[in-house]
């Protein structure tokens, strides 16, 4: 018997027929996404991406990262012992621009140094398309298909992690930091040179850190993500030094267990505490504000809240071979 519908009679074949081209359809635009998302495709399809909604809008994944590249730098040589991660909003350009014109001009002109910024995706297509001139410009951007966000900052973490394990592996120290840092790196680079130390994270120490409570912080942390009344010991996201050895260790621990939106508690301190790694404090790491000139960042590594034009002053003044500091 043949099916009524609206406008005339379509038999069971004609049906089957429109059902056949359907699945085929579907099953020809599976296959050609898996070619351009293959390992986003793979965990779809076999059930392992688990998003779930944070108490605050933040989206979490649970336990597996398997995100794709969309873009990716050249692998590192042999040479590089330092790499220099750079955690950066996809819309910074400006900021990533001064690094390469500033102080990372050190890294890029040095065969011991790597600098690679790592990024997540955003939902304007103009600024993707400056990244995609970006990276095909420079080379050193490595940026996954997750959504950038300052909750999903832990996931830009793993994604440095994840490169470093697969493509940096005989790298001896990684220096995180952000797009909003200055880097003394000649300074960092003569720190280390006679580091004989393995298994640490270096930066500024956080001991007894209470977890903010309140829903309109920043930072607010619900019970029902952390019952404790105390953080681990962890060190400052701004900036942190982490020993090569360890990094495959904390890439591989962050697959256990769930995890915890907070970048600098989550790897400097949860994941750390796991590889049984070992903290250094160094007042060379700082975050709070300070002058922004030469002698200002002569004696240290790291410094916070620097903007492009701020950047650009320290490190003319640094490079200045007649810098006089009282």
């Amino acid at each position: 018997m043949p099916f009524t519908m609206p406008g005339g009679v379509i038999g069971k074949k004609k049906i089957l027929i429109w059902m056949t081209i359907f699945i085929i359809a579907v099953f020809v635009y599976i296959i050609l996404m898996y070619q351009i998302y293959p390992e986003t495709y793979m965990n779809i399809l076999s059930g392992r991406l688990r998003f779930l909604p944070f108490s605050n809008g933040f989206i979490i994944n649970q336990q597996s990262y398997y995100f794709s590249y969309i873009h990716l730098t050249n692998n590192c040589s042999d040479s590089v012992q330092i790499l220099v991660a750079v955690c950066s909003a996809p819309i910074n350009i400006l900021r990533r621009n001064t690094i390469r014109e500033t102080w990372g001009q050190y890294a890029r002109n040095n065969s011991n140094f790597k600098m690679v910024f790592f990024e997540g995706v955003t939902h304007s297509p103009g600024v993707q398309d400056d990244i995609h001139e970006e990276s095909v410009k420079y080379g050193d951007i490595v940026q996954e298909n997750y959504i950038d966000h300052y909750g999903n900052l832990s996931l830009k973490s793993i994604a440095y992690l994840r490169w470093v394990s697969s493509s940096c592996s005989k790298v001896k120290f990684v220096l995180k930091t952000d797009d909003d840092m200055y880097i003394n790196l000649p300074l960092l680079e003569k720190t280390l040179m006679n580091m004989k130390r393995s298994r640490f994270i270096m930066g500024l120490l956080f001991q007894h850190v209470v977890p903010i409570r309140d829903s309109s912080s920043k930072w607010y942390t619900p019970m029902s993500k952390y019952q404790k009344n105390e953080f681990p010991d962890y060190m400052s996201g701004t900036a942190y030094l982490i020993s090569g050895d360890i990094v495959p260790e904390l890439y591989a621990e962050s697959f256990n267990g769930k995890r915890f939106w907070l970048e600098d508690v989550y790897i400097t301190g949860m994941l750390a505490n796991r590889v049984n790694a070992t903290r250094i404090n160094s007042n060379m790491f700082t975050i709070h504000n300070r002058q922004h000139t030469g002698c200002a960042y002569k004696n240290i590594i790291s410094g916070h809240h620097v903007v492009p034009r701020k950047m650009k002053i320290i490190y003319k003044q640094l490079k200045d071979v007649n810098l006089v500091c009282h």
